[in-house]
């Protein structure tokens, strides 16, 4: 379905947020201007020329013009990023997209001379088709100009088109140019639901596979990291108790069940209420799941797979040992999930779930 990926520069590909707060701050410095973190934050993906425009409207200063303002926190950024290099994931993704007969390119708030310095100094400048500027467009993020005339030069249906961008300013215009969304936003902002429209948000690129990519070409919900769904299942003394209660109190809507287990929808996060009659869930009371004895007490969280499989890696990694061994539930039926089960140190029973396809979640 897809013939391109676009990329953002700042923030996605290397790590010049943090220098782009430099400059500016050392530039409002010099104006005799104060400006919070909160304000720097509001004009990211903002193009820089229309950032000076914002604080001039906001405190006027005496002396240089918004542009030479501008050029000047611009210069700053290149001299501060001589040493950049790729954030984690971005040579996978490349590699993906490639590999998938993707054609590449950056679309950039950026100067046209900060982003050649940039990828030059990442190394992968010639690795894309088209690097495009929003410089000499009319409008920049968050309108979707710069993203349509990065596909008019690639010659690319925007609809065709997957952009990865790390700022809700930069998800807008992309989203707004009928692009498929990848945000990867910064660590401070990952939970923000802010970026809940995009097509899938991920912690890093690191996460982004082929399995991802299929997802949006087959316009599959992919589980997202904005908002990620809560796992929580408990014990209870009576299973049509709890649907009384859950289902029809609470008006949780049910997703799979057996006799001793029900699952409930609870405002989007997933709840398992387990049969436990005897009240001996501080002693180890299990439930069958699909042949694993599962405790009847435990929490954790629905991840997309690549965060699952990064997950169980790093527990691996440090030796943690599984209660319930890494493995794919309801394999072929509604529902299939990667699933492992591990003790933290004060026993208590942690779930960590994947879904490829987010719409599985409560499939009966």
């Amino acid at each position: 379905m897809f013939e391109a990926a676009i990329f953002d520069m700042d923030g996605l590909l290397t790590e010049s947020e943090s220098r782009w707060r430099i400059a500016e701050r050392e530039m409002c410095n010099q104006l005799g201007i104060s400006l919070t973190d909160e304000d720097f934050d509001k004009t990211t993906g903002v193009r820089m020329r229309e950032v000076a425009k914002i604080w001039y409207r906001q405190h006027p200063w005496e002396g240089p013009t918004t542009d030479e303002v501008a050029a000047q926190v611009i210069d700053r950024v290149i001299e501060l990023c001589r040493d950049a290099k790729p954030l984690p994931g971005v040579l996978g993704a490349l590699n993906v997209a490639e590999a998938a007969g993707l054609r590449l390119a950056v679309c950039s708030s950026s100067d046209e001379r900060m982003i050649y310095s940039i990828l030059t100094s990442l190394g992968i400048k010639d690795r894309f088709e088209v690097i495009h500027s929003a410089e000499a467009d009319e409008y920049g993020k968050p309108h979707p100009q710069p993203y349509l005339s990065t596909a008019a030069k690639l010659g690319v249906d925007p609809r065709k088109c997957i952009a990865f961008e790390d700022s809700v300013a930069g998800c807008v215009s992309a989203a707004g140019a009928t692009m498929a969304v990848v945000a990867v936003p910064d660590p401070a902002q990952r939970g923000s639901a802010r970026f809940g429209f995009a097509d899938v948000v991920l912690s890093t690129l690191e996460h982004f596979d082929k399995e991802v990519l299929e997802a949006l070409g087959s316009r599959t919900e992919v589980p997202s990291l904005s908002r990620p769904r809560f796992h929580l299942a408990f014990p209870v003394h009576d299973i049509e108790a709890a649907r009384e209660f859950y289902g029809k109190i609470l008006r949780c809507t049910e997703g799979r069940s057996a006799p001793t287990w029900v699952d409930f929808d609870l405002w989007g996060h997933q709840i398992v209420a387990h049969l436990d009659p005897v009240g001996a869930a501080a002693q180890g009371a299990t439930n069958d799941v699909d042949g694993h004895q599962v405790p009847a007490r435990h929490f954790g969280l629905l991840l997309p797979v690549g965060a699952w499989r990064e997950l169980v890696a790093r527990l691996e990694a440090a030796g943690v040992a599984f209660v319930i061994e890494p493995n794919v539930r309801f394999a072929g039926s509604p529902g299939e999930q990667h699933t492992c089960f591990v003790l933290d140190p004060s026993g208590n029973a942690l779930e960590f779930k994947a879904f490829a396809d987010d719409r599985q979640v409560f499939a009966t």
